[in-house]
């Protein structure tokens, strides 16, 4: 008798427990409008209300509530807490091409407690959509289509064909540009001139790298009498506009006659010719102070030669500048 009345004690108790559950819990649906014209739109609304403690699957919903009303866009599940309840919600909207009127079924919920194995139902009421059609008078005359409204380019419009023509013009003067250009055997692009570095100074330049070089010094005098005289003959050929390259040394020292220079620059030039061709054609062995004094030559026979061009002077310079800024 005690055991059963233990085990009675604990029917009861649960069918409290449920029924309290029970009295907290309520499924339910609404809808903005009862009535629309066919095609337009209306807010349906679905949720439940349930303790905190509830666990709640929501139903699935396709892309119709009935073969006559159709789900255009649904929002996301939202959760709103009340007290000891929380209510899930979310909206639809929906809308109907066919006229009459519409039932929209009961929608099934079920859920749970975390402390309870038992899996409870509920279910929203039965709600009503009557789609109207618009009345047409026959007896007045049909009116004309209105034509599509025009409005105005935006520029997100216009900027592609503005890039498209302006990409086009460009790619047309480019082509007549090469087309000129190579119908006048001209290159495409010009390249910027270098500068010129007066003869006197490249000549300079390069004896100085000859001495740094010290080839007599490591036994290649032939070597070194042919490029000290192939320097020579290039400051000649770009100072005095002769080929000296190609001329024998009897023919450079004839041609240097012809111009202006003194008898201790020519004497020094000469001496350094005529000592390279002895050791490039008689083999001769000069002195380490002939090699030595020949560099020293070359070196004096360019800076007394050399074409010197005026400087402008400060009266002209600011002469000048005056006619600028009038």
């Amino acid at each position: 008798m005690k055991i059963n009345t233990h085990i009675l004690i604990l029917i009861v108790s649960l069918s409290i427990m449920a029924n309290v559950n029970a009295q907290q819990t309520g499924a339910w649906a609404s809808l903005d409008s009862n009535a629309i014209m066919i095609g337009d739109q209306v807010i349906y609304e679905l949720g439940i209300t349930v303790p905190e403690n509830s666990l709640v699957a929501w139903p699935s919903i396709t892309d119709t509530l009935t073969s006559n009303i159709e789900i255009l866009n649904r929002s996301n599940i939202d959760t709103t807490y009340t007290n000891s309840d929380i209510t899930i919600h979310q909206q639809f909207l929906i809308t109907s091409f066919d006229s009459g009127y519409f039932e929209i079924p009961p929608i099934d919920f079920k859920f749970g407690f975390k402390d309870d194995s038992t899996i409870y139902s509920t279910s929203t009421g039965v709600l009503f959509l009557q789609v109207f059609v618009p009345e047409v008078d026959t007896s007045q005359a049909f009116k004309p289509l209105i034509g599509p409204i025009k409005e105005p380019y935006t520029l997100a419009e216009v900027l592609p064909w503005i890039i498209v023509s302006t990409a086009g013009i460009i790619i047309i003067v480019l082509l007549i540009f090469y087309f000129i250009r190579r119908k006048k055997k001209q290159p495409i692009f010009k390249r910027k001139p270098k500068p010129i570095i007066p003869p006197h100074i490249l000549a300079i330049n390069q004896l100085e790298e000859l001495r740094l070089a010290k080839v007599w010094q490591s036994g290649k005098l032939k070597r070194y009498y042919t490029e000290l005289t192939d320097i020579t003959r290039e400051y000649l050929q770009n100072r005095y506009n002769f080929d000296a390259p190609e001329m024998t040394s009897y023919e450079i020292i004839t041609e240097l006659q012809n111009h202006s220079i003194n008898k201790d620059a020519m004497g020094k030039i000469e001496n350094v010719l005529n000592l390279s061709d002895l050791v490039k054609f008689a083999k001769a062995v000069p002195t380490a102070l002939e090699n030595d004094l020949g560099l020293t030559h070359c070196v004096d026979f360019v800076n007394e030669t050399k074409k010197v061009v005026a400087e402008p002077s400060i009266e002209k310079t600011e002469e000048s500048k005056l006619k600028e800024s009038e």
